[in-house]
Protein backbone atom coordinates (compact mmCIF):
# COMPACT_ATOMS: atom_id res chain seq x y z
CA UNK A 1 0.00 0.00 0.00
CA UNK A 2 3.06 2.36 0.60
CA UNK A 3 4.43 1.90 -2.68
CA UNK A 4 1.21 2.67 -4.45
CA UNK A 5 0.88 5.52 -2.26
CA UNK A 6 3.97 6.64 -3.05
CA UNK A 7 3.73 6.27 -6.97
CA UNK A 8 0.46 7.65 -6.97
CA UNK A 9 1.96 10.91 -4.88
CA UNK A 10 4.76 11.05 -7.74
CA UNK A 11 1.83 10.84 -10.45
CA UNK A 12 0.33 13.89 -9.10
CA UNK A 13 3.32 15.90 -8.51
CA UNK A 14 3.94 15.35 -12.78
CA UNK A 15 0.73 16.20 -13.55
CA UNK A 16 0.58 19.44 -11.22
CA UNK A 17 3.86 20.42 -12.74
CA UNK A 18 2.40 20.05 -16.16
CA UNK A 19 4.07 20.03 -19.63
CA UNK A 20 7.08 22.06 -19.87
CA UNK A 21 5.36 25.27 -21.95
CA UNK A 22 7.65 25.86 -25.21
CA UNK A 23 8.24 29.13 -24.05
CA UNK A 24 10.41 27.55 -21.38
CA UNK A 25 12.28 25.52 -24.10
CA UNK A 26 12.90 28.57 -26.63
CA UNK A 27 12.48 31.96 -26.18
CA UNK A 28 9.07 33.79 -27.81
CA UNK A 29 9.48 36.29 -30.43
CA UNK A 30 5.65 37.34 -30.78
CA UNK A 31 5.91 40.57 -33.29
CA UNK A 32 4.60 43.83 -31.59
CA UNK A 33 5.40 42.39 -27.73
CA UNK A 34 8.11 43.29 -25.03
CA UNK A 35 8.70 39.34 -23.51
CA UNK A 36 9.37 39.42 -20.36
CA UNK A 37 11.27 35.50 -19.17
CA UNK A 38 11.58 35.56 -15.10
CA UNK A 39 13.15 32.15 -14.03
CA UNK A 40 14.29 31.48 -10.28
CA UNK A 41 15.49 29.07 -7.78
CA UNK A 42 12.88 27.86 -5.72
CA UNK A 43 14.27 28.95 -2.42
CA UNK A 44 12.49 30.59 0.71
CA UNK A 45 8.61 30.61 0.57
CA UNK A 46 6.86 30.47 -2.30
CA UNK A 47 5.90 34.18 -2.19
CA UNK A 48 8.95 35.50 -2.26
CA UNK A 49 10.80 33.58 -5.00
CA UNK A 50 7.23 34.08 -6.84
CA UNK A 51 8.11 37.99 -6.79
CA UNK A 52 12.01 37.37 -7.70
CA UNK A 53 10.64 35.29 -10.79
CA UNK A 54 8.22 38.53 -11.73
CA UNK A 55 11.25 40.94 -10.81
CA UNK A 56 13.34 38.80 -13.35
CA UNK A 57 10.64 39.28 -15.99
CA UNK A 58 10.01 42.66 -15.57
CA UNK A 59 14.01 43.65 -15.47
CA UNK A 60 14.17 41.27 -18.47
CA UNK A 61 11.39 44.05 -20.53
CA UNK A 62 12.92 46.90 -18.86
CA UNK A 63 16.58 45.94 -20.32
CA UNK A 64 14.81 45.97 -24.11
CA UNK A 65 12.81 49.04 -23.58
CA UNK A 66 17.02 50.69 -22.38
CA UNK A 67 18.54 49.76 -25.27
CA UNK A 68 16.17 52.23 -27.34
CA UNK A 69 17.52 55.04 -25.81
CA UNK A 70 20.14 57.24 -28.03
CA UNK A 71 23.28 57.05 -26.20
CA UNK A 72 24.70 59.72 -28.73
CA UNK A 73 21.91 62.27 -27.53
CA UNK A 74 23.57 62.30 -24.07
CA UNK A 75 27.29 63.38 -25.04
CA UNK A 76 25.37 66.16 -27.03
CA UNK A 77 24.26 67.66 -23.37
CA UNK A 78 27.37 67.47 -21.86
CA UNK A 79 30.82 66.11 -22.64
CA UNK A 80 31.39 64.90 -19.09
CA UNK A 81 28.06 63.14 -18.54
CA UNK A 82 29.26 61.31 -21.65
CA UNK A 83 31.80 59.28 -19.23
CA UNK A 84 28.64 58.37 -17.38
CA UNK A 85 26.26 57.63 -20.45
CA UNK A 86 26.45 53.64 -19.23
CA UNK A 87 25.79 54.36 -16.24
CA UNK A 88 22.61 56.44 -17.20
CA UNK A 89 20.90 54.13 -19.35
CA UNK A 90 21.48 51.41 -16.15
CA UNK A 91 19.55 54.28 -14.01
CA UNK A 92 16.90 54.60 -16.38
CA UNK A 93 16.60 50.90 -16.63
CA UNK A 94 15.98 50.40 -13.33
CA UNK A 95 13.38 53.23 -13.00
CA UNK A 96 11.80 51.57 -16.21
CA UNK A 97 11.40 48.83 -14.55
CA UNK A 98 10.06 50.29 -11.50
CA UNK A 99 7.24 51.93 -13.64
CA UNK A 100 6.00 49.70 -16.03
CA UNK A 101 2.71 50.16 -16.94
CA UNK A 102 0.21 47.59 -19.22
CA UNK A 103 2.54 44.40 -18.18
CA UNK A 104 0.29 41.33 -18.54
CA UNK A 105 0.70 37.85 -17.25
CA UNK A 106 1.05 35.25 -20.09
CA UNK A 107 1.79 31.93 -18.21
CA UNK A 108 3.72 30.62 -15.63
CA UNK A 109 5.88 27.07 -15.60
CA UNK A 110 6.64 25.38 -11.73
CA UNK A 111 9.55 22.83 -12.63
CA UNK A 112 11.40 20.63 -10.08
CA UNK A 113 13.54 23.13 -8.69
CA UNK A 114 12.94 26.09 -10.60
CA UNK A 115 9.99 28.55 -11.15
CA UNK A 116 9.41 30.24 -13.92
CA UNK A 117 7.04 33.39 -15.37
CA UNK A 118 6.59 35.03 -18.83
CA UNK A 119 5.28 38.36 -18.92
CA UNK A 120 4.70 40.96 -22.09
CA UNK A 121 4.00 44.23 -23.02
CA UNK A 122 2.55 45.54 -25.90
CA UNK A 123 5.45 47.74 -27.64
CA UNK A 124 2.46 49.70 -29.36
CA UNK A 125 0.50 50.91 -26.11
CA UNK A 126 3.56 51.18 -24.03
CA UNK A 127 4.60 53.82 -26.72
CA UNK A 128 1.30 55.31 -26.35
CA UNK A 129 1.40 55.46 -23.16
CA UNK A 130 4.77 57.09 -22.60
CA UNK A 131 4.39 59.49 -25.18
CA UNK A 132 1.74 60.75 -22.98
CA UNK A 133 4.23 60.96 -20.05
CA UNK A 134 7.17 62.59 -22.46
CA UNK A 135 4.23 65.45 -23.24
CA UNK A 136 3.04 66.29 -19.80
CA UNK A 137 6.96 65.78 -18.40
CA UNK A 138 7.99 68.29 -21.30
CA UNK A 139 5.34 70.85 -20.62
CA UNK A 140 6.33 71.29 -17.00
CA UNK A 141 9.51 70.80 -17.72
CA UNK A 142 9.63 73.95 -19.63
CA UNK A 143 7.03 75.72 -17.37
CA UNK A 144 10.45 75.02 -14.79
CA UNK A 145 12.66 76.27 -17.38
CA UNK A 146 10.50 79.64 -18.34
CA UNK A 147 10.47 80.08 -14.60
CA UNK A 148 14.38 79.66 -13.89
CA UNK A 149 14.80 82.21 -16.80
CA UNK A 150 13.41 84.85 -15.44
CA UNK A 151 14.88 84.32 -12.00
CA UNK A 152 18.44 84.31 -13.88
CA UNK A 153 17.59 87.65 -15.63
CA UNK A 154 16.85 89.17 -11.97
CA UNK A 155 19.92 87.58 -10.45
CA UNK A 156 18.30 85.53 -8.45
CA UNK A 157 21.01 82.49 -9.02
CA UNK A 158 19.36 80.41 -6.45
CA UNK A 159 16.21 80.11 -7.11
CA UNK A 160 17.31 80.16 -10.69
CA UNK A 161 19.04 77.02 -10.16
CA UNK A 162 16.24 74.97 -8.19
CA UNK A 163 13.96 75.76 -11.10
CA UNK A 164 16.50 74.64 -13.66
CA UNK A 165 17.17 71.37 -11.57
CA UNK A 166 13.18 71.14 -11.37
CA UNK A 167 13.21 71.21 -15.04
CA UNK A 168 15.87 68.48 -15.30
CA UNK A 169 13.95 66.41 -12.83
CA UNK A 170 10.72 66.41 -14.66
CA UNK A 171 12.83 65.14 -17.81
CA UNK A 172 14.94 62.86 -16.62
CA UNK A 173 14.02 59.93 -18.10
CA UNK A 174 13.68 61.09 -21.86
CA UNK A 175 17.38 62.84 -22.36
CA UNK A 176 17.41 60.31 -24.62
CA UNK A 177 15.13 62.30 -26.55
CA UNK A 178 16.40 65.41 -28.66
CA UNK A 179 13.06 67.13 -26.90
CA UNK A 180 12.85 70.38 -30.09
CA UNK A 181 10.01 72.60 -27.80
CA UNK A 182 8.94 75.84 -29.02
CA UNK A 183 10.24 78.57 -26.22
CA UNK A 184 9.50 82.00 -27.29
CA UNK A 185 10.08 83.19 -30.84
CA UNK A 186 12.66 80.11 -31.20
CA UNK A 187 12.43 76.24 -31.00
CA UNK A 188 15.35 74.92 -28.76
CA UNK A 189 16.45 71.47 -27.54
CA UNK A 190 14.87 71.39 -24.24
CA UNK A 191 17.88 68.99 -23.04
CA UNK A 192 20.42 70.40 -23.73
CA UNK A 193 19.46 74.24 -22.91
CA UNK A 194 18.55 73.11 -19.43
CA UNK A 195 21.79 71.58 -19.15
CA UNK A 196 23.46 74.76 -20.78
CA UNK A 197 21.77 76.63 -18.75
CA UNK A 198 21.85 74.58 -15.58
CA UNK A 199 26.21 75.03 -15.82
CA UNK A 200 25.69 79.02 -16.12
CA UNK A 201 24.35 79.68 -13.14
CA UNK A 202 26.64 77.23 -11.58
CA UNK A 203 29.42 79.14 -12.70
CA UNK A 204 27.63 82.19 -11.30
CA UNK A 205 28.04 80.85 -7.57
CA UNK A 206 31.20 81.30 -5.54
CA UNK A 207 31.83 79.11 -2.53
CA UNK A 208 34.75 80.30 -0.86
CA UNK A 209 36.40 78.91 2.57
CA UNK A 210 35.87 81.49 5.43
CA UNK A 211 38.66 79.53 7.66
CA UNK A 212 40.29 78.13 5.02
CA UNK A 213 43.41 76.63 7.35
CA UNK A 214 42.61 74.72 10.55
CA UNK A 215 44.56 73.05 13.62
CA UNK A 216 42.99 69.77 14.78
CA UNK A 217 44.03 66.20 17.13
CA UNK A 218 43.38 62.57 15.86
CA UNK A 219 40.53 61.13 18.14
CA UNK A 220 39.03 64.96 19.05
CA UNK A 221 36.33 67.13 17.71
CA UNK A 222 37.51 70.47 15.46
CA UNK A 223 37.09 73.14 18.01
CA UNK A 224 35.53 75.52 15.48
CA UNK A 225 33.13 74.71 12.57
CA UNK A 226 34.01 75.24 9.25
CA UNK A 227 32.74 78.08 7.09
CA UNK A 228 31.65 78.22 3.78
CA UNK A 229 30.71 81.37 2.30
CA UNK A 230 28.49 81.23 -0.77
CA UNK A 231 28.08 84.52 -3.18
CA UNK A 232 26.48 85.41 -6.58
CA UNK A 233 29.47 86.60 -8.48
CA UNK A 234 27.52 88.93 -10.69
CA UNK A 235 26.23 90.88 -7.84
CA UNK A 236 28.72 89.90 -5.02
CA UNK A 237 25.24 89.32 -3.04
CA UNK A 238 25.18 86.30 -0.49
CA UNK A 239 22.89 83.70 -1.55
CA UNK A 240 20.94 82.47 1.14
CA UNK A 241 19.75 78.87 1.72
CA UNK A 242 22.06 77.22 -0.59
CA UNK A 243 22.99 73.73 0.07
CA UNK A 244 26.59 72.81 0.64
CA UNK A 245 27.71 69.14 1.20
CA UNK A 246 31.41 68.36 2.67
CA UNK A 247 33.41 65.22 2.22
CA UNK A 248 37.03 64.28 3.51
CA UNK A 249 39.23 64.25 -0.18
CA UNK A 250 42.26 62.63 2.38
CA UNK A 251 42.30 61.69 5.65
CA UNK A 252 38.43 61.01 7.81
CA UNK A 253 36.59 61.90 10.47
CA UNK A 254 32.77 62.06 11.91
CA UNK A 255 31.83 65.16 9.59
CA UNK A 256 28.15 66.33 9.71
CA UNK A 257 27.82 66.37 5.49
CA UNK A 258 25.17 68.78 4.34
CA UNK A 259 24.30 72.06 5.58
CA UNK A 260 22.89 75.22 4.41
CA UNK A 261 24.00 78.99 4.12
CA UNK A 262 22.01 81.17 6.28
CA UNK A 263 20.99 84.79 5.86
CA UNK A 264 24.47 85.93 5.15
CA UNK A 265 25.61 83.59 2.91
CA UNK A 266 27.40 81.28 5.55
CA UNK A 267 27.00 77.53 4.99
CA UNK A 268 29.22 75.73 8.01
CA UNK A 269 29.93 72.22 9.27
CA UNK A 270 31.06 70.54 12.11
CA UNK A 271 34.04 67.69 12.35
CA UNK A 272 32.72 65.33 15.87
CA UNK A 273 35.95 63.60 16.01
CA UNK A 274 39.24 63.52 13.69
CA UNK A 275 39.70 59.62 12.59
CA UNK A 276 42.73 59.16 10.29
CA UNK A 277 46.60 60.10 11.41
CA UNK A 278 47.46 62.19 8.12
CA UNK A 279 49.54 65.13 9.18
CA UNK A 280 47.82 67.49 6.26
CA UNK A 281 44.01 66.29 5.53
CA UNK A 282 41.65 67.88 2.95
CA UNK A 283 37.84 68.45 3.19
CA UNK A 284 36.02 69.94 0.19
CA UNK A 285 33.07 71.82 0.70
CA UNK A 286 30.97 71.69 -2.60
CA UNK A 287 27.14 72.76 -4.01
CA UNK A 288 24.87 70.19 -3.64
CA UNK A 289 21.81 70.88 -5.89
CA UNK A 290 20.03 67.63 -5.62
CA UNK A 291 19.28 68.62 -2.46
CA UNK A 292 17.47 71.60 -3.39
CA UNK A 293 15.01 68.85 -4.56
CA UNK A 294 14.32 67.22 -0.68
CA UNK A 295 12.60 64.44 -1.20
CA UNK A 296 11.89 64.28 -4.56
CA UNK A 297 15.18 63.57 -6.06
CA UNK A 298 15.70 59.77 -8.05
CA UNK A 299 19.10 58.33 -8.39
CA UNK A 300 18.85 59.05 -12.17
CA UNK A 301 18.83 62.79 -11.27
CA UNK A 302 21.75 62.32 -9.00
CA UNK A 303 23.51 60.72 -11.58
CA UNK A 304 22.95 63.68 -14.18
CA UNK A 305 24.45 65.98 -11.29
CA UNK A 306 27.57 63.92 -12.40
CA UNK A 307 27.74 65.72 -15.65
CA UNK A 308 28.00 69.22 -14.06
CA UNK A 309 31.00 70.78 -12.90
CA UNK A 310 29.75 72.53 -9.59
CA UNK A 311 31.57 75.06 -7.48
CA UNK A 312 33.55 74.00 -4.46
CA UNK A 313 36.42 75.28 -2.06
CA UNK A 314 38.32 73.09 0.65
CA UNK A 315 39.97 73.06 4.04
CA UNK A 316 42.92 72.15 4.85
CA UNK A 317 43.76 70.53 8.18
CA UNK A 318 46.54 70.42 10.02
CA UNK A 319 46.47 67.24 12.39
CA UNK A 320 48.16 67.17 15.21
CA UNK A 321 48.88 63.43 16.56
CA UNK A 322 48.09 61.99 19.70
CA UNK A 323 50.63 61.93 22.24
CA UNK A 324 51.86 58.92 24.08
CA UNK A 325 53.48 58.27 27.31
CA UNK A 326 54.90 54.82 28.50
CA UNK A 327 55.06 54.02 32.07
CA UNK A 328 56.73 50.51 31.95
CA UNK A 329 58.24 47.51 34.32
CA UNK A 330 59.73 44.90 32.44
CA UNK A 331 61.42 42.07 34.04
CA UNK A 332 63.37 38.51 33.77
CA UNK A 333 63.91 36.16 36.90
CA UNK A 334 63.35 39.55 38.79
CA UNK A 335 65.81 41.43 37.93
CA UNK A 336 64.65 44.73 35.31
CA UNK A 337 65.35 44.15 31.76
CA UNK A 338 68.04 46.93 30.27
CA UNK A 339 66.57 47.37 27.01
CA UNK A 340 62.76 46.80 27.06
CA UNK A 341 61.47 44.15 24.58
CA UNK A 342 57.46 45.17 24.62
CA UNK A 343 57.57 49.02 24.33
CA UNK A 344 59.72 49.34 21.73
CA UNK A 345 56.97 47.14 19.25
CA UNK A 346 54.35 48.89 20.53
CA UNK A 347 56.15 52.13 19.58
CA UNK A 348 57.66 51.20 16.39
CA UNK A 349 54.27 50.38 15.09
CA UNK A 350 52.14 53.40 16.81
CA UNK A 351 55.33 55.93 15.40
CA UNK A 352 54.07 54.96 11.28
CA UNK A 353 50.70 55.74 12.14
CA UNK A 354 51.64 59.33 13.45
CA UNK A 355 51.42 59.35 17.02
CA UNK A 356 54.03 60.72 19.12
CA UNK A 357 55.88 60.15 22.87
CA UNK A 358 56.70 62.52 25.56
CA UNK A 359 57.79 60.91 28.81
CA UNK A 360 55.68 63.67 30.86
CA UNK A 361 52.28 61.98 31.33
CA UNK A 362 50.99 65.82 31.63
CA UNK A 363 51.86 66.22 28.20
CA UNK A 364 50.14 63.35 26.68
CA UNK A 365 47.24 62.13 25.56
CA UNK A 366 47.03 58.45 25.66
CA UNK A 367 49.01 56.49 28.60
CA UNK A 368 49.84 52.53 27.89
CA UNK A 369 51.11 50.61 31.09
CA UNK A 370 53.31 47.44 30.43
CA UNK A 371 53.82 45.08 33.19
CA UNK A 372 56.07 41.81 32.08
CA UNK A 373 57.99 39.27 34.55
CA UNK A 374 59.67 36.18 33.10
CA UNK A 375 59.90 33.73 36.13
CA UNK A 376 62.06 30.04 36.27
CA UNK A 377 60.49 27.30 34.09
CA UNK A 378 63.20 24.56 35.05
CA UNK A 379 66.22 23.31 33.28
CA UNK A 380 65.93 19.89 31.26
CA UNK A 381 68.73 18.50 29.65
CA UNK A 382 71.10 21.88 29.07
CA UNK A 383 67.32 23.71 27.61
CA UNK A 384 66.60 26.01 30.49
CA UNK A 385 62.50 27.50 30.03
CA UNK A 386 61.13 31.07 30.67
CA UNK A 387 57.61 31.44 31.62
CA UNK A 388 56.69 35.69 31.20
CA UNK A 389 53.50 37.08 31.78
CA UNK A 390 52.17 40.33 30.64
CA UNK A 391 49.82 43.01 31.66
CA UNK A 392 48.98 45.73 29.07
CA UNK A 393 46.51 48.52 29.97
CA UNK A 394 45.57 51.74 28.06
CA UNK A 395 44.17 54.90 29.39
CA UNK A 396 42.86 57.83 27.66
CA UNK A 397 44.66 60.61 30.34
CA UNK A 398 41.62 63.06 29.19
CA UNK A 399 38.50 61.52 30.52
CA UNK A 400 40.88 59.28 32.99
CA UNK A 401 38.81 55.81 31.15
CA UNK A 402 40.67 52.79 30.74
CA UNK A 403 39.76 51.71 26.99
CA UNK A 404 41.74 48.92 26.64
CA UNK A 405 43.88 46.17 28.41
CA UNK A 406 44.93 42.56 27.45
CA UNK A 407 47.51 39.98 29.28
CA UNK A 408 49.61 37.41 28.55
CA UNK A 409 49.94 34.21 30.57
CA UNK A 410 52.26 31.26 30.51
CA UNK A 411 54.25 32.56 27.42
CA UNK A 412 57.00 29.93 27.15
CA UNK A 413 60.87 30.50 25.76
CA UNK A 414 62.95 27.47 25.78
CA UNK A 415 66.98 28.32 24.76
CA UNK A 416 69.93 27.24 25.93
CA UNK A 417 70.31 29.62 28.95
CA UNK A 418 67.71 32.04 31.18
CA UNK A 419 68.52 35.20 29.56
CA UNK A 420 67.66 33.49 25.57
CA UNK A 421 65.06 31.57 26.88
CA UNK A 422 63.23 35.11 28.45
CA UNK A 423 63.71 36.69 25.41
CA UNK A 424 62.27 33.79 22.80
CA UNK A 425 59.02 33.87 24.61
CA UNK A 426 59.06 37.86 24.77
CA UNK A 427 59.55 37.50 20.85
CA UNK A 428 56.43 35.16 20.91
CA UNK A 429 54.26 38.35 22.86
CA UNK A 430 55.97 40.14 20.36
CA UNK A 431 54.27 38.17 17.14
CA UNK A 432 50.76 38.66 19.66
CA UNK A 433 51.48 41.86 19.97
CA UNK A 434 51.36 42.38 16.00
CA UNK A 435 48.40 40.43 14.47
CA UNK A 436 45.95 41.08 17.19
CA UNK A 437 47.15 43.77 20.01
CA UNK A 438 48.10 46.41 18.33
CA UNK A 439 45.17 46.85 16.13
CA UNK A 440 42.97 46.64 19.05
CA UNK A 441 44.65 49.53 20.48
CA UNK A 442 44.69 51.50 17.65
CA UNK A 443 40.92 51.00 17.13
CA UNK A 444 40.04 52.51 20.86
CA UNK A 445 42.41 54.73 20.60
CA UNK A 446 40.53 56.35 17.54
CA UNK A 447 37.35 55.89 18.53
Amino acid sequence: MKKIFLVISLLSLVFAQGKKPNWVEKRPNTAGYYHGIGVVPKTGSAQEYLQRAKDAALNDIAQQIAVTIDASQISKLSEKLDEFKEEYQTAVQTSTKADLEGVEPVDTWDGDDQYWVYYRLDIAEYKRRQAEKLRKATALSLDFYTKAKNFEKANNVGDALQSYIQALGAVEKFLGETLEVQFGSAKIFLGNEIFASLQSVLNQIELKAKNPKVDAQVGKPLRQPLEVIVNNTATAIPIQNFPVKYSFIRGSGDIITSSRTDKNGIAATQIAKVIATDKLQLIKAEADPIALLGQSSSPVLEMLVKGLTLPSTRFTMNVVSLSIVFETEEMLLGNKLVIPRIEPMLKNTLSTQGFSFVDDAAKANIMITVKSNGRDGGEYSGLYTVYVDANISVVDLNSGEEVYKTSFNNVKGVSINYDKAGMKAYDEIGVSLQKKVIPKILEQIKK
